[in-house]
């Protein structure tokens, strides 16, 4: 990569896509479903939980700081509601997550049973 494209993508980045008056053909806008909401509002877990035994990996998401900065341009303008959705999505995840404690709580419930029971077996 170029010192040219690595200056445009920082300027992307912080002024959003359409900085110089025109839109890239091939671009996708910020509302686009492939986009991911809760990355545009910066709260995307698949990004907070990186590096933690929670990682998921990657978000199967479109994750571009250029549409975040469209996005928050746009925001000021009007209310696009992508609270609610990232609400939603959140929630799914936290039950997901509290499924898995559960499960994980069962299994070490059992374990620690069985390895008393071995110990008075002693």
């Amino acid at each position: 990569m170029t010192a040219h494209d690595q200056i445009r993508k920082m300027l992307d980045e912080l002024m959003g896509t359409g900085r110089d008056g025109s839109v890239p053909e091939n671009l996708v806008p910020y509302s686009d479903p492939r986009v991911c909401r809760t990355f545009l509002l910066c709260c995307c877990p698949y990004d907070v939980l990186c590096n933690t035994r929670m990682d998921m990996g990657n978000c199967p998401k479109i994750h571009d700081p250029a549409l975040r900065a469209d996005f928050d341009k746009a925001q000021k303008e009007r209310d696009h509601f992508f609270d609610i959705d990232a609400l939603e999505h959140l929630e799914r995840f936290f039950d997901d997550c509290d499924r898995k404690n559960e499960m994980s709580k069962r299994r070490l419930a059992e374990t620690q049973e069985e390895l008393s029971a071995e110990c008075a077996d002693k």
